[in-house]
């Protein structure tokens, strides 16, 4: 399956099955991730493997804007630095030079097999160098930058960081501070690497190097250490988790090949194309799948900025990127593919036709039907959605190009994933294995399934072993996300058992909202759910009861939660009292039914708008679906019934299911409704 034609030609589970995967014996693949750099640099040598641009208005070398260009010659004159060049490309042999240095400066500095190296960065060509070479060592700790300092440093001391590498002090950014706030709050730390800015060498307790000295006097042709192996733990990633601070997956240097390998087979690349990197690579679809990926595949990563399509001037002109640098895939999130069909107006005048793309991929949040249908239109590219995990180091499974699913899905199991539906009660005990169509917990096993969690008490319940005629001696990761497979092996979603808020993207942990709002002295209960969201497709919402005899604002529990919430993306959009949680049958807080007021509340919102509804026009009523997650059955009575196809177009960038009904059975009586 290694183009296009093939591509197409794979619609059944039992196709994908049938590929040849010899490939992805481990005997076939690399010995570690440093092996395949160093063997993609033997290949392609001086082929272009990154080409990095500063942000959506710079084109190329003879591409940039004057202003820019005139910024980057000032700021090298002055300070000797080039941290705001404007346009880089690197070669498959400078990417291997630099994860070589990288690696044989970690072993001057004392690190071997096991010593963590955290990286605190956005997207540079140096982070994939810093990444790679990490890993060669020991074990890379990607942290998302945006966090807050106190959750870096909990996740560095959990780890047991001994270097962090990390942006340094320049214009713009926050990361810098955040450092010097840690460092010494993390007993384990022996040297900070600093890239970019003026920082030199110092004597601290903790001392800071910076980044490119630091590499200037070290080996850039071999590694002077021992490889690992396969076997060998080359990442800790962390995930949204369920349970407050996040939790680190650890990842094999065999899951980071195997995915990377998985991908390729079923993406229709070829040795120079380009790949669009605008993901973070603090997480794994950028750092494995497109990243390692890439690199494996010959193919050219092209770095939409530091920020990834939050870089500036990005989303307006990812067309016209998309057309300059002939990019043949790219992976993003649903927002990104609405900002692009939203950019495209009718004054647009771009040549689409001189679109060469091949597939766009969806993932991390669910797809809006409409949404991809005018994606397609708009600009004739496929685009398919997928599914995955941090615990599958990237992607579990991908949409064909010409699918036959009978319901909205997220496509075929990757090549050799193990992937199973199954009905575990609430002691974490297999009740069975369930059949075509029946929806139950999504469990997986293969060669991209992580090693388990760091922390042990994170492993209880992760993980199920199945009955012989299933599976032999076979663990299962519990993935925690509903779902079910069709006659044709397609995967769809049904909601999720863990409980993420999942904004742009982005995991949220409600439990973090929770504990912080529960520590007002007035609030009893609090619940955090998801509210549907036409751009980020869901924001956090909190639902929260007073305590007998205490009474606050729900603006005063706002204010209280957003001062002392850690994750600026977390903080709630609004905060609803309600006189009664709803719970379950064992009284615990029953969330479905707090996400059915928000689905209710948004459609109401959303159609009140429409010129020629009322409020008294619209019964809305939202349940939990065993199928969809939450299911929203919509009334219109017998004038706005007219409407309907503008109420379909308000709702179409929504992915909560919904569905119409008879507008004759609509009572003109409206039930009383939470917000």
């Amino acid at each position: 399956m290694m183009g296009l034609t093939n591509t197409q030609s794979i619609i059944t589970a039992e196709q994908m099955a049938a590929l040849d995967i010899t490939a992805l014996e481990s005997a076939q693949l690399p010995q570690c991730v440093y092996s395949s750099v160093k063997q993609a640099a033997s290949q392609y040598g001086d082929q272009v493997a990154i080409k990095y641009l500063l942000d959506g208005q710079c084109l190329g070398p003879k591409k940039i804007p004057f202003k820019k260009r005139l910024i980057h010659q000032g700021v090298k004159l002055v300070k000797g630095k080039s941290f705001a060049q404007p346009y880089r490309e690197v070669t498959y042999n400078q990417l291997a030079v630099q994860v070589t240095q990288v690696a044989n400066a970690l072993v001057g500095l004392g690190l071997n097999s096991g010593s963590v190296v955290s990286l605190l960065l956005p997207n540079f060509p140096e982070t994939y160098s810093a990444l790679w070479g990490a890993e060669t060592v020991g074990v890379a700790n990607p942290i998302n930058p945006m966090l807050e300092a106190d959750i870096i440093a909990e996740i560095m001391n959990t780890a047991k960081s001994e270097v962090l590498i990390a942006l340094g002090p320049v214009p713009g950014s926050d990361i810098w501070p955040k450092v010097q706030s840690i460092k010494d709050k993390v007993p384990t730390l022996r040297a900070v690497i600093s890239l970019f800015g003026d920082n030199e060498q110092t004597p601290d307790k903790v001392p800071v190097y910076d980044f490119h000295q630091w590499l200037s006097d070290v080996d850039s042709e071999r590694f002077v250490g021992e490889l690992p192996s396969q076997q060998t733990t080359a990442a800790y990633f962390h995930t949204g988790g369920t349970t407050g601070l996040p939790k680190l997956a650890k990842q094999s240097q065999l899951n980071q090949l195997s995915n990377a390998k998985q991908v390729n087979l079923v993406l229709p690349l070829s040795q120079g194309d380009t790949m669009l990197v605008g993901l973070p690579i603090f997480h794994v679809n950028a750092a494995n799948a497109t990243g390692l990926g890439s690199v494996m595949a010959g193919v050219t990563i092209l770095m939409a900025g530091p920020a990834g399509f939050r870089s500036a001037h990005v989303l307006p002109n990812l067309v016209e990127l998309l057309i300059h640098f002939d990019v043949s895939v790219m992976m993003a999130v649903p927002t990104v593919y609405a900002a692009v069909v939203e950019s495209l107006g009718n004054e647009d005048q771009l040549n689409l036709s001189d679109l060469k793309m091949k597939l766009a991929i969806s993932g991390a949040a669910p797809l809006s039907p409409v949404l991809k249908q005018n994606f397609i239109e708009k600009l004739g590219i496929p685009l398919v959605e997928g599914y995955g995990a941090t615990e599958t180091t990237a992607v579990s499974s991908l949409m064909p190009i010409n699918d036959i699913a009978v319901r909205q899905s997220v496509g075929l199991p990757l090549p050799a994933l193990d992937l199973k539906i199954a009905n575990i009660d609430e002691q974490g005990e297999l009740v069975e294995v369930c059949d075509i169509d029946q929806v139950g917990e999504i469990v997986v096993a293969g060669p991209n399934v992580f090693q388990g969690y760091l922390e042990p008490s994170h492993n209880e319940q992760s993980w199920i072993t199945l009955p012989d005629e299933y599976a032999k001696d076979k663990r299962y990761f519990r993935t925690g996300d509903l779902g079910c497979l069709d006659q044709h092996g397609y995967l769809s979603l049904a909601g999720r058992q863990k409980e993420l808020i999942i904004r742009g993207g982005h995991n949220i942990d409600p439990k973090m909202i929770e504990d912080i709002a529960s520590r007002h002295p007035a609030v009893s209960l609090a619940a955090a759910v998801g509210r549907p969201d036409a751009y980020a497709g869901e924001v956090p919402v909190l639902y929260v009861t007073y305590a007998e005899h205490q009474q606050a604002s729900e603006a005063e529990i706002l204010a209280y939660v957003s001062q002392h919430i850690p994750e600026r993306a977390a903080t709630p959009k609004q905060v609803i009292a309600l006189s009664e949680m709803p719970t379950t049958a064992i009284g615990k807080i029953f969330k479905p039914q707090l996400n059915c007021y928000q689905v209710e509340s948004v459609v109401d919102a959303v159609l009140t708008k429409i010129d020629g509804i009322a409020s008294e026009d619209i019964r809305v009523s939202a349940s939990p679906s065993k199928q969809f997650g939450i299911s929203a059955v919509i009334s219109l009575s017998e004038k706005a019934e007219s409407t309907r196809a503008e109420v379909e177009e308000a709702l179409a960038n929504f992915s909560f299911h919904y569905q119409f009904e008879q507008a004759s059975t609509l009572q003109t009586s409206q039930g009383e409704r939470v917000a």
